[in-house]
């Protein structure tokens, strides 16, 4: 084995690995504001909270896969989601992420009475300018029933707010309410995974030892 595997493998015995992989984790939003159709009924923080997931995540550590693959959301409307104005067939809301964070999917609870018929996506790292991310989507028109999430995903892209332009409310099936509806919103964070120091440090030495043994071979 050379000096440059012996490094790697000494280092990922340490478990400071030679190349740092990438992870990824769902993160909620930590605050929102209704542009158009509101205020509704209910709150918009209902819709990020976890409120009504048959299941709760760690924002920032628990695998968005995973937990969106196996959690529902109750069709109980009380303190679960949020409706914009009676009548209304369009809204538009803005989520704070809290920070510019990297995001390559959005998990959407598309509530089953009303929901979201047609969607854009548009985002902004200052909350001022906001750039079309996605266009044209059409959430699953639930059942009258505990329903699962859509996932929208794309290119990985750095941004702060995303706003959910809503029209084509209410969705057909079934329908029985006149306006948009979100049950949960939730987003996938990709991050690389940070070398420690100390790891550097070792990689760089044993490398270094290394171009030197092969300058006395010569």
């Amino acid at each position: 084995m050379n000096m440059i595997l012996k490094a790697a493998a000494l280092a990922t015995a340490m478990g400071v690995g030679a190349i740092a992989p990438a992870n990824a984790a769902i993160v909620g939003a930590v605050g929102g504001t209704i542009n158009a159709g509101g205020p509704g009924s209910g709150t918009l923080a209902e819709t990020y909270n976890q409120s009504g997931l048959s299941a709760n995540y760690v924002s920032g550590v628990t695998d968005f896969d995973t937990f969106v693959a196996g959690t529902t959301h109750t069709m109980t409307f009380a303190g679960y989601e949020w409706f914009s104005n009676y009548g209304t067939t369009s809204a538009r809301v803005t989520y704070d992420l809290g920070s510019v964070l990297s995001i390559n999917k959005m998990a959407l609870w598309n509530e089953e009475s009303s929901g979201i018929g047609l969607l854009n996506l548009l985002v902004s790292s200052d909350g001022i300018s906001f750039s079309t991310l996605l266009s044209g989507l059409t959430p699953t028109d639930n059942p009258l029933a505990d329903y699962v999430a859509d996932v929208f995903s794309f290119a990985t892209t750095s941004f702060r707010y995303v706003q959910l332009d809503m029209s084509r409310c209410p969705q057909a099936l079934p329908g029985s309410y006149p306006s948009c509806a979100i049950g949960e919103v939730a987003f996938n964070q990709v991050a690389a995974v940070p070398v420690p120091a100390a790891g550097l440090m070792l990689l760089g030495a044993l490398g270094g030892l290394a171009a030197l043994r092969r300058r006395k071979a010569v």
